[in-house]
């Protein structure tokens, strides 16, 4: 069989057209159109991709970009475990929310610093591939059935613990305003939760209807137990 990689190309592609037109040509349509081209909207709209900031293009735009490509190649040729839960869509499309949210509460980090303080770049997108990948080897671990048994309470763990992470680096936010690692950790901590919540939807929809099988269970021995004995 042929390896596949037309759409890890197409994915890598649409991030490298993506990070060179908000970065270099995104300003001349807003003024082309009318529009403020240093709003909060237009820089917020761009953040994902926009490069400005960074300078680099080796490790902004063309390292991110081959690493795409290579962990869509990846998954769709050699871990197709992981794929079949989640593919290279829902990783690009959740590392760029991810990467969303860390705009939205960087504004809020670096607020009166610079330009609405919101931070531009590729780096949350990167870091989600990363993480992805990382998380992809676990299909490798030996005698991984032994543990299968606890990855639904383990991964309810880890949500938790996310959740609360994110709570407290928003927090953490007005007291740390010009360090840029909490802002990485947001990004990349908002990526986790959307993507375990989307990797394990099936474990959450079996403890869901597990505690309401339970629930209900309960309720019926609760109501036989009222029913008078004849």
């Amino acid at each position: 069989m042929r390896p596949k990689f037309v759409k890890s190309a197409i994915a890598a592609l649409l991030f490298f057209s993506l990070s060179v037109y908000f970065t270099y040509y995104f300003q001349a349509t807003l003024r082309y159109l009318g529009l403020s081209p240093s709003s909060y909207f237009a820089l917020f709209i761009s953040s994902p991709f926009n490069m400005s900031t960074e300078g680099n293009l080796l490790y902004n735009l063309y390292l991110p970009a081959v690493l795409i490509f290579s962990v869509g190649f990846y998954l769709k040729n050699f871990n197709r475990s992981f794929q079949k839960k989640c593919g290279l869509r829902w990783i690009f499309t959740f590392s760029i929310a991810a990467s969303y949210v860390k705009s939205w509460l960087s504004s809020l980090y670096y607020i009166g610093y610079a330009d609405y303080g919101i931070s531009l770049g590729t780096s949350i997108i990167t870091l989600s591939f990363l993480a992805a990948f990382v998380i992809s080897l676990e299909v490798y671990v030996e005698h991984k059935e032994k543990y299968e048994h606890l990855y639904g309470r383990f991964m309810f763990a880890v949500i938790a613990s996310l959740i609360a992470v994110v709570a407290v680096l928003a927090l953490s936010s007005f007291f740390l305003r010009t360090n840029s690692y909490v802002v990485h950790l947001i990004g990349l901590t908002a990526f986790m939760v959307m993507f375990i919540l989307y990797y394990e939807r099936s474990n959450i929809r079996r403890f869901w209807l597990d505690g309401e099988m339970a629930l209900l269970s309960v309720k019926r021995r609760e109501k036989a137990a009222q029913l008078p004995s004849r």
